[in-house]
Order: C-alpha cells, then structure tokens, then sequence
C-alpha cells in the first residue's frame, strides 16, 4: 500500500511540474516612481525552450508514477531522473549566456525597468524538488 502512495504521490508532483511550464517564469517589470506603479510583461515557461523540457519531465514523470503503482516499485523510483533535467532546464533558464539581463536594466527618471522572476519559476523548482524527493523515498524504501 505504500508504494501506491508513493507512485500517487510521484504522478501528483509529476502533473504540478508540467503545469508549472504553463505558469509566468520571468518578466521585465516597469516602474514608475512618481505614482509608486508598476507593469509587468511575462514570460511563461513554454515560451522559451526550457520550459518544453519541464512539461516534458512533468509529463514522463507522471507516466513513471501510473506504472509504479501498476507495475513495480522501480517505476517510481525511475521518477528521480526527469525531476532532475527539470532542476537543470530551471537552472539553465537563468543561466541566460547573452548576458540578457544587463542589457534589459535601466532607469530613465523616474522610470525603472529591470528583469523579474515570477513564481511559476519559483514553483517549478519546488516541484522538481519535491519530485526528486518523492522518487529517492521510494527508492530507499525498498533497499
């Protein structure tokens, strides 16, 4: 009965972290200092090709936990993998090598544009996590 959680559990972290592609990853946010106000343009995670790769992870992860609870223990612990290219697509999302993030920070007045990570980002990271941990936990329980 505990590998099924376990399995259930993988394919439940699986479905938020291909739901997390989905979500505003980053953003360039305009401030304006006079009326304390400010607008965001965002970018979703299947917007660049990072987040193809989290949707994918999510949606392997959650075949791994349905054949985990339907076939063998090892399924589920197999789940560790995709949570780990998540990890690595999120890190590579950041890790921008035209050095992107300079060029789009500037302040004209009382005007100030800067680039933002937005929480679809923050929960994706959190679901690989969870994933990854999930995945050790079922595999440890069998040794």
């Amino acid at each position: 009965m505990g590998g099924v959680l376990r399995a259930c559990g993988v394919f439940v972290a699986g479905f938020a972290l291909a739901l997390t592609a989905l979500l505003p990853w980053a953003g360039l946010t305009a401030e304006i200092g006079v009326i304390d106000a400010s607008l965001t343009r965002a970018v979703r995670g299947v917007d660049a090709g990072s987040g193809w790769f989290v949707l994918g992870a999510g949606i392997t992860a959650m075949l791994l936990g349905v054949l985990g609870a339907m076939r063998s223990w090892l399924f589920t612990g197999l789940a560790i993998l995709p949570g780990a290219v998540a990890a690595f697509a999120l890190a590579m999302f950041l890790a921008d090598p035209r050095d992107l993030v300079s060029r789009l920070d500037f302040q004209v007045g009382l005007l100030r544009v800067h680039p933002t990570i937005q929480y679809g980002w923050f929960a994706g990271l959190l679901a690989s996590v969870a994933l990854a941990v999930l995945a050790a936990v079922a595999l440890l329980r069998r040794r």
